[in-house]
């Protein structure tokens, strides 16, 4: 009699040592998560779905649930919007064109001055045997806001707008401009305390441009001491060398009637007050939001 065998039973096919962890549009985003994957010391590949047009992330099964969590808390962290930036931080402020605007036409007026009433400049000139022999306090701060003719006022001007802008932009016009006039006059003061007991006598804005100058390097300096661990030394000084650049470049002249000293001491005093403004503004900054 004719015998049947049946046929063996089919053997289970070997479970695929592989495991989908996720699924990604691009295989850019899946080789981003596979270094996730990577950083814990676990394996991983790709493998891409024709049908799909997907790509899958696959990792060995013993390990797949923490790699699930972790990926799920990178994309969590991903997802979550950047937090706000402290008020230190650079932050542009509102320009202050009104204050630009004021100090423009303080010139104007104090040139028309000039023209017309020649004994306003003997008047306002920093001079340094009136200030301490005398006591004319005012002129220090008066000289700021006088000039010798049109191309000396034209020059502040030009340069004055240009960085009074940036420090209003970088710590505030109600700020910056009260230490751009402070700083000035100090720097006038200084000037003439050098030269006495000489005759020295000098006009114009641009001890106040070149404090203008002084606070943005100091302010820029407190910056990026702010960030020191995560800049080297170089670059958080590169804002005052910047400003020595700026300083000699603008500030020298062969003409022996500019006052070279006066725009170095106006930097000076501009750069140690803009570098004591900005630490201040620092310190005083709210703490960020956890």
């Amino acid at each position: 009699m004719p015998t049947t065998t049946e046929p063996p039973p089919e053997t289970e096919t070997e479970a695929s040592p592989w495991v989908e962890v996720a699924e990604f549009e691009s295989l850019d985003q899946a080789y981003d998560h596979g270094l996730v994957i990577l950083a814990m010391g676990e394996a991983c590949k790709v493998e891409r779905d024709a049908e799909r047009g997907t790509f899958a992330l696959q990792a060995e099964p013993q390990p797949a649930p923490k790699i699930e969590r972790e990926l799920a808390a990178y994309a969590e962290e991903l997802s979550a919007p950047a937090p706000a930036r402290p008020f230190a931080d650079w932050a542009p402020h509102d320009a202050g064109w009104p204050w630009i605007y004021t100090w423009i036409a303080a010139l104007l007026g104090s040139f028309y001055m000039q023209v017309h009433h020649p004994t306003w400049s003997d008047w306002g000139a920093s001079s340094a045997i009136p200030l301490f022999r005398d006591g004319e306090w005012w002129r220090p701060f008066t000289a700021l806001f006088l000039h010798a003719d049109l191309i000396h006022l034209g020059g502040n001007l030009l340069f004055g707008v240009f960085f009074t802008y940036f420090v209003g932009r970088s710590m505030g016009a109600a700020r910056g401009w009260p230490l751009i006039i402070l700083c000035g006059a100090v720097g006038n003061a200084l000037t003439d305390w050098i030269h006495y007991p000489e005759a020295f006598v000098s006009i114009g804005a641009s001890t106040a441009v070149f404090a203008a100058l002084g606070l943005l390097s100091g302010s820029g300096v407190a910056e990026c001491w702010h960030k020191r661990p995560k800049l080297p030394l170089a670059r958080v000084f590169a804002p005052l060398l910047a400003g020595f650049v700026l300083l000699g470049m603008l500030g020298s002249s062969n003409d022996p009637r500019t006052d070279v000293l006066g725009h170095a001491c106006g930097f000076l005093v501009g750069t140690i007050a803009g570098t004591i403004s900005g630490f201040y503004q620092h310190a005083s900054a709210p703490a960020a939001a956890p």
